[in-house]
């Protein structure tokens, strides 16, 4: 036998094999991408028609998960509300839904603004202490940037809460509560690799605990079941106190150093901040671009509506989440347990599901009766 014959015969096997080994990985990465799409689009549908944020991913529904009794209310209380700075339109919202549930439970409420500034933070609640409030609650404001107050209000007897941002009770507050910020970022990473993957850039706006938890949870499902079709391509941090300007100039820095089709997504941490930035894409004729957020604001379902480049964000229920708050600060001024608000709901918002003109998002459960009926109950037994 002719050495080149010998060769040949001896290494067919293994180029057999290889090749088998060739098909059997193709099958098996196409197989995981199949089984990837079709786990994003269940979450995706179950969160289409509204969830509990801490329910399993892919499991829809809206329940009660909160307590059925609590402690009489203190007579004549008064709260100090300092949401997310006033500027924007989610942050009143969040006000105006807290000033409504004190007023329920026959409490007086005034708003503190922040501004998005610590400093401007910490003179507003040393302000509140000084006029004699009852309880400072802050909603998606960081208990961090008050932790000198939080001190010298305990000791004035002063409860402090915060719902939808960090833990005051780590700085010496009562209790923090809220959704599970981590799961909406993941149901908007579901929606992107539902519909096509593609390029990621990302903004972040570090200052605000809870907005980096949206985000974070957003990278992890996209590093966890985007594979090859959809990845992050830059990570960009801006700041809040700087407002649209700041972000406009990084959004052209990059466009510039991206060129068309570099990229088809970006998500920011909340609708307002969303913004600018797809404003600045279309100004550069960057029509490829599409964008995806948080807290389902009527800049966002304007913009789907009309089927511009927002096609969907994360909406939630902030009315519920404000009410919690009032609740929590009672409880925690009757000494009684509190973190007793377990969940909220969520619903991903897109073209298929968007309110109409100037309607908030409905998920169809009336949990103010159940903050009602149960402070009254309590009342009346005192």
């Amino acid at each position: 036998m002719s050495k080149s014959n010998f060769l040949s015969r001896s290494l067919r096997p293994l180029i057999v094999t290889a090749a088998a080994l060739t098909i059997a990985s193709t099958w098996v990465a196409d197989n995981s991408r199949a089984d990837d799409l079709g786990y994003a689009n269940k979450v995706v549908g179950a969160a289409l028609l509204s969830k509990m944020s801490k329910a399993p991913l892919d499991v829809g529904g809206v329940a009660w998960s909160g307590s059925d009794i609590s402690p009489a209310p203190i007579k004549g209380g008064k709260v100090a509300i300092m949401p997310c700075p006033l500027a924007y339109a989610v942050c009143q919202y969040l006000y105006q839904s807290a000033a409504d549930a004190a007023k329920a439970i026959g409490w007086e409420a005034f708003p503190i603004d922040n501004k998005g500034d610590p400093a401007v933070a910490q003179k507003g609640v040393d302000a509140a202490i000084n006029k004699g409030v009852n309880c400072v609650l802050t909603l998606a404001s960081p208990a961090r940037d008050i932790k000198a107050q939080i001190t010298r209000g305990k000791g004035k007897g002063i409860a402090f809460v915060t719902g939808f941002s960090d833990d005051p009770r780590e700085f010496g507050g009562d209790v923090g509560y809220g959704l599970d910020y981590a799961a909406a970022g993941s149901i908007l990473g579901a929606y992107i690799i539902a519909h096509g993957g593609g390029g990621i850039v990302v903004f972040n706006a570090p200052q605000d605990p809870q907005l980096t938890v949206r985000i974070n949870g957003f990278k992890k499902f996209i590093e966890q079941y985007g594979g090859s079709s959809a990845k992050i391509i830059h990570e960009e941090d801006f700041s809040l106190a700087q407002g649209g300007p700041g972000e406009i100039t990084k959004m052209q820095a990059l466009l510039t150093r991206y060129p068309k089709d570099s990229f088809k997504w970006v998500i920011a941490p909340f609708d307002e901040t969303l913004t600018p930035l797809l404003q600045t894409a279309q100004q550069r004729d960057r029509t490829e671009i599409k964008g995806v957020s948080f807290d389902g604001e009527e800049v966002a379902y304007a913009d789907i509506r009309k089927g511009g480049p927002q096609v969907a964000t994360m909406s939630w229920g902030l009315e519920w989440v404000a009410w919690a708050g009032i609740d929590e600060c009672n409880r925690a001024l009757n000494k009684a347990e509190v973190g007793v608000n377990k969940d909220f709901p969520l619903q991903i918002t897109e073209a298929s599901n968007v309110p109409g003109k100037d309607l908030k998002y409905d998920f169809n459960f009336d949990f103010k009766s159940y903050y009602t009926k149960m402070w009254a109950a309590a009342a009346a037994a005192n």
